[in-house]
């Protein structure tokens, strides 16, 4: 037979067992919603890039036609002026293309490895949030018996040695 103390031990070790799974409830569902939150970050973040992405090749479609069009004009307001031999225009004026097309795709390609960069960023930062969710310890059901046992065993020892006769 067990005394009052054991059974109030057993009841505590029960109680203190439910009291921890529904802790560990609370902990999966709020890291479910830190994970969910990351993942809509993740995904906020590479729409932007993507945006930028898109700014950028327009940006670069714009630049291009512009120069095209003002290499192109100078072209033919020297040949129309007849200014010199038409070949040594073109090549010339050519050759100030050339460099703004150097330009122009220099700026891109810069823009291209940031937005690569901020890809790498973002990718890091889901991770990094996934990474410090600590998973929860659930209690363990065979420690609970054995609480449960060896508060048993206690109130069981209590009552025996309380049966002997005093001597």
């Amino acid at each position: 037979m067990c005394d009052i103390q054991a059974a109030l031990q057993v009841a505590g070790s029960v109680v203190a067992y439910r009291q921890k799974k529904a802790d560990n409830k609370g902990i999966r569902r709020d890291q479910e919603t830190t994970r969910k939150n990351a993942d809509k970050a993740y995904l906020h973040d590479i729409t932007k890039i993507d945006q930028e992405k898109i700014l950028a090749d327009q940006e670069k479609t714009i630049a291009e036609i512009r120069t095209k069009a003002k290499r192109d004009g100078e072209i033919a307001q020297k040949v129309n002026l007849g200014n010199a031999n038409n070949t040594k225009i073109v090549q010339s004026i050519s050759a100030l293309y050339d460099e703004d097309w150097i330009d122009i795709t220099r700026g891109y390609d810069k823009d291209i490895q940031l937005f690569e960069n901020q890809k790498t960023e973002a990718y890091a930062n889901q991770v990094k949030t996934y990474n410090s969710l600590k998973p929860p310890t659930d209690p363990s059901r065979t420690g609970l018996m054995l609480d449960i046992a060896s508060s048993a065993n206690s109130g069981y020892q209590r009552s025996q040695t309380n049966q002997k006769p005093k001597e």
